[in-house]
């Protein structure tokens, strides 16, 4: 609740409290009949002061809550009907787009006939295809009534834009050109985060996270809530029932947002004109002052501070022109064609990283793989049941990372009809739609980071896993971790249940490939070009183990780790590394003396054992299994 000077606090009861007497009477003489009528009568005189006062005060407190009650009214009031006007000094005007980070060579023009030109490589590659591997697999069938994208169709999308728009120098105000952000931003150290949501009821859940976010994550110089719902939903939740758990959030929202040195402010959608659309948290109106944007769903999960800020921020800074996050989904492949084509360019990329030369952006990314609807019968599925760290294809929103100028082509008006079947099909798939837009308009897949980190001093347990989806944030003493409903399920929940939900998002993400014509290789994990790089024999070609690492085993987080020497290191993030690269993973034929669990393992197998399930630097490990011994013979 708001008041005309400021917050209004919860009133407590006080009561009028009596002066204790200060000096030690003494005892008096006796008294006479005069004292008697004396002390009678200031008895009757002190009585009426004390009703007086007690009356007048009664009277204050009446006037004093009814004007509080009636200025919180009003206040509300205002809030409902002024709209935008409230607080112009905090609103700054929407401008499309604010774009620092420009590279005239990157313009939307050259981007475009880009993607066109992978289009139609694409239908090349198709109309080559042998005809023995055509029609191999068995039909796809549609999920819903919605028709699909047409085949090949962002190339003549962007076709029809660019001929209704000839000049180069084309300059709309109502939309100004677009442009690709620059390959790497190590000098970025605040970001804005972006929490869409149009429901008070989620207030509750997110909340307290976001208030340990602003108060505790080093960067975090914005926060901008999208509300996809009117105003008066929040004015009425802190009207209606003023004690509950919903009211007291909204107010303290309202007042964050009301609070011109807050770093909150709420983005009405309705009110710029926009309906009630999940890609509004992606519009240019909101305006963010960061170039690195993060983004939380209203439901969580939310990821500490070392998975996002110290791991998945630092990624970005050495890949600020790709979408960077946690949460991945796999497309799987039913061609032997596309499998194929999978593992040789999922390898290159694999390669690219892993050489780790200053400047590896500029090298050829690998080709797209070519999806050919009509001439094959190729179509895909959609793989919820893993968040692979490799050959992942869709970003999940929740815990991802993006760069500003983005927001400036998902709504730009070349994309409309795309925009269009987003809010038309029943699932409403804006995380597949956003994350291949911007890999066709980079020219390269998504990175991922660990969206757990193993907290110091605590091991994590053989039957933990990071796939358990957990809310984690991080308080002043500890950290707490609440359940979360999955993240597929998280701003669609009323939508999952669904009957046929499975296959309704199967044949979205078979309809948007298409429609593109292609898919990028897939994701490489944070633990390329490290040991903690594992061949996986079902699946996804690789897997991570740990699966939840501690910031010391984060190669571009440690001097002469992967992608370290992209960026400058930052020395608070973590300590100079020690023992850590004492040995070798795979060098284990100098290990000297004899095992301490001789049970049924072998030293190596025991280390290795140690090293994917306890989360332990391989110093640590060896330590724990051998008994160093300077006689001993060399073996295992």
């Amino acid at each position: 609740m708001v008041s005309e000077d400021g917050p209004i606090r919860e009133r407590s009861e006080t009561k009028l409290q009596l002066p204790r007497p200060t000096t030690t009477y003494k005892k008096s003489a006796k008294f006479t009949l005069r004292d008697c009528l004396l002390i009678s009568l200031g008895a009757l005189l002190t009585s009426s002061v004390i009703i007086s006062l007690s009356i007048g005060s009664s009277n204050s407190n009446e006037i004093l809550s009814t004007a509080s009650s009636s200025s919180l009214r009003s206040r509300l009031q205002d809030f409902v009907d002024e709209g935008e006007s409230i607080d112009q000094s905090k609103q700054k005007p929407q401008q499309i787009p604010r774009q620092e980070s420009i590279d005239v060579t990157n313009d939307e023009r050259t981007v475009f006939k880009s993607i066109i030109r992978r289009v139609k490589w694409t239908e090349e590659q198709c109309n080559g295809t042998l005809f023995n591997e055509r029609n191999t697999i068995k039909q796809f069938q549609s999920a819903t009534d919605v028709p699909m994208l047409q085949e090949g169709g962002v190339a003549h999308a962007l076709e029809r834009w660019l001929e209704n728009n000839p000049s180069s120098s084309t300059n709309d105000d109502a939309y100004p050109t677009c442009y690709l952000p620059p390959s790497k931003l190590c000098n970025i150290t605040n970001y804005s985060l972006i929490i869409m949501s149009h429901t008070t009821e989620r207030l509750q859940v997110f909340m307290e996270p976001l208030e340990l976010m602003i108060d505790s994550w080093p960067g975090l110089t914005e926060v901008i809530i999208v509300w996809n719902s009117p105003r008066d939903t929040l004015a009425n939740a802190v009207e209606n029932d003023k004690i509950s758990e919903e009211s007291r959030y909204a107010t303290k929202l309202l007042q964050w947002h009301e609070n011109i040195t807050h770093p909150l402010r709420i983005f009405f959608s309705l009110e710029n004109g926009l309906s009630n659309n999940l890609l509004n948290r992606y519009h240019p109106k909101l305006d963010p002052q960061n170039e690195a944007i993060m983004y939380f769903d209203d439901d969580g999960p939310f990821w500490s501070k070392e998975a996002m800020v110290h791991g998945g921020l630092e990624l970005w800074k050495r890949n600020s022109d790709v979408q960077v996050g946690g949460f991945a989904r796999n497309v799987r492949y039913l061609s032997d064609r596309m499998k194929r084509l999978e593992k040789s360019t999922l390898q290159q990329s694999i390669d690219i990283i892993t050489r780790d030369v200053d400047g590896y952006v500029s090298e050829i990314h690998p080709t797209f793989t070519p999806v050919c609807h009509k001439v094959t019968g190729d179509h895909v599925e959609y793989n919820y049941f893993v968040f692979p760290d490799f050959a992942g294809h869709v970003l999940l929103p929740s815990g991802t990372i993006l760069h500003r100028n983005y927001l400036c082509f998902i709504w730009h008006p070349a994309f409309d009809e795309l925009r269009q079947w987003v809010v038309t099909h029943k699932t409403m798939p804006d995380d597949m739609t956003v994350s291949t837009l911007i890999s066709h308009l980079s020219g390269r897949a998504p990175r991922t980071f660990p969206r757990e980190v193993k907290a110091k001093g605590r091991r994590l347990l053989g039957s933990e896993s990071s796939n358990s989806i957990t809310t984690q944030y991080e308080g002043t003493n500890n950290n707490v971790r609440v359940e979360s409903p999955p993240p597929d399920t998280s701003h669609r929940r009323l939508l999952w249940k669904q009957k046929g939900w499975g296959n309704m998002r199967q044949e979205a993400i078979n309809s948007i490939l298409g429609y593109f014509g292609s898919i990028h290789p897939g994701t490489v994990g944070w633990c390329a070009g490290t040991p903690y790089m594992k061949s996986n024999p079902r699946g996804v070609p690789f897997v991570c183990h740990p699966e939840t690492p501690s910031l010391e085993l984060i190669p571009w987080l440690i001097e002469g780790g992967v992608g370290s020497s992209q960026c400058p290191l930052d020395a608070s993030v973590i300590p100079s590394p020690s023992e850590k690269k004492e040995v070798p993973i795979p060098d284990f034929d100098d290990f000297c003396g004899n095992c301490k669990n001789k049970i049924a393992s072998t030293c190596q197998d025991r280390l290795q054992y140690l090293i994917d399930n306890y989360n332990v630097v391989p110093g640590e490990a060896k330590a724990a299994v051998i008994k160093e011994d300077t006689n001993c013979k060399k073996g295992r």
